[in-house]
């Protein structure tokens, strides 16, 4: 797509990360970027030196980069919307009949979520100063012990580091102790036993390299994922200044980072599971009791998930339950869509036929 509008310039695309699926996944949207202009635009990668995670927000909106690895989590009142869609990944959980793909089908949902099915999310990034074009979603998250954890009594009293609330929720349920700790901390945290377990998804094993500490990996609970993010948000002034076949050409891209990072992230599980193997950490699966105390649970807080965010973030509860209703059907739709998925570009496609490809460049992110 030649360029019209804006002579050849660079995009400054903050990640935060310093290696791993994020930055090889904004490798091939820099190089999408670059072949869908016909070398008009270019993208230069920021690993850790322009912005951290906890700066993406504002710096992208500010400007001080044009692209940000933004993680909505970390701005809790700025997204509440978007985050509600990424709160129902425990629904993940509830079924089996795509295994190590859930990441896959989760994406697909919130893409479709955020960009076709809620306004009210697409108003959070406006006012924001920012355009949402890729999300990404972890693989399905296990819990990392010290010690076994396969039943009802070995989860309580267990002090559980959390990811968000509704593992908050689910640590409760079963009487044990939620932690909020960053991840950064949870290395230390599980040599010195401050906490029991965390739950993570398995590249963290590699990424913090946590395959030194962890002695027990429980592989089916608490289950859901991490989906709160924008992997490609750009800041909106920098959007406006593309033209309608630039921005075309930057959603195309934008199908590609959504792909590869969710992709490359699964990939990733798969090979820290087994170098977890070989390191003789103890892999098991719950017990059956508990697997399905996890599972009632999971069904009943589900429905909970639109009135916390309602009273939390003082919205109005009918379009919480709204959205929530409507997540819920693109998580199922999602599920059937990705068994047959075998590579990132595969991926890609079905992103963009599926949602991308319905979105308006003339009105999209104004």
């Amino acid at each position: 797509m030649a360029s019209t509008s804006l002579q050849a310039d660079t995009l400054r695309y903050a990640v935060g990360f310093p290696s791993g699926a994020p930055i090889e996944a904004a490798k091939e949207y820099a190089k999408a970027v670059k072949q869908n202009t016909n070398n008009e635009h270019s993208v230069k990668l920021y690993e850790l030196s322009l912005l951290n995670h906890s700066e993406m927000n504002s710096g992208i909106s500010q400007g001080m980069a044009d692209l940000g690895y933004l993680l909505t989590a970390y701005s809790p009142s700025d997204y509440p919307y978007s985050n509600l869609g990424a709160d129902m990944s425990m629904q993940t959980a509830l079924k089996s009949d795509i295994p190590g793909k859930e990441g896959y089908a989760y994406s697909g949902a919130m893409l479709e979520y955020i960009m076709l099915n809620c306004p009210e999310c697409q108003g959070e990034f406006s006012k924001n100063n920012q355009v949402y074009t890729a999300v990404v979603s972890t693989p399905a998250y296990v819990m990392f012990c010290n010690e076994p954890v396969k039943t009802l009594e070995d989860v309580k009293g267990k002090r559980l580091r959390i990811s968000g609330a509704p593992w908050a929720r689910w640590a409760k349920h079963f009487e044990a102790s939620p932690v909020a700790l960053p991840i950064t901390e949870i290395y230390e945290a599980l040599e010195q036993g401050v906490v029991d377990c965390t739950f993570l998804s398995p590249t963290e094993l590699t990424n913090f390299n946590l395959v030194d500490v962890v002695k027990n990996i429980t592989t089916d609970v608490p289950g859901g994922l991490y989906a709160a993010g924008g992997a490609a948000t750009m800041n909106k002034d920098t959007w406006n200044r593309f033209d309608d076949e630039e921005k075309t050409a930057l959603l195309k891209a934008g199908s590609v980072m959504s792909a590869y990072v969710t992709f490359l992230y699964q990939k990733q599980a798969f090979s820290d599971m087994k170098k977890a193997a070989a390191k003789n950490i103890n892999i098991m699966t719950a017990d059956p009791s508990l697997l399905k105390a996890s599972k009632e649970f999971i069904e009943e807080d589900l429905k909970f998930v639109p009135e916390f965010y309602a009273n939390e973030y003082n919205i109005d509860g009918a379009k919480t339950q709204e959205l929530s209703d409507t997540m819920a059907k693109l998580i199922e739709k999602w599920n059937g869509l990705v068994g047959d998925i075998e590579t990132a570009d595969q991926l890609s496609e079905l992103y963009w036929n599926e949602v991308y490809s319905k979105l308006d460049p003339t009105k999209y992110g104004n």
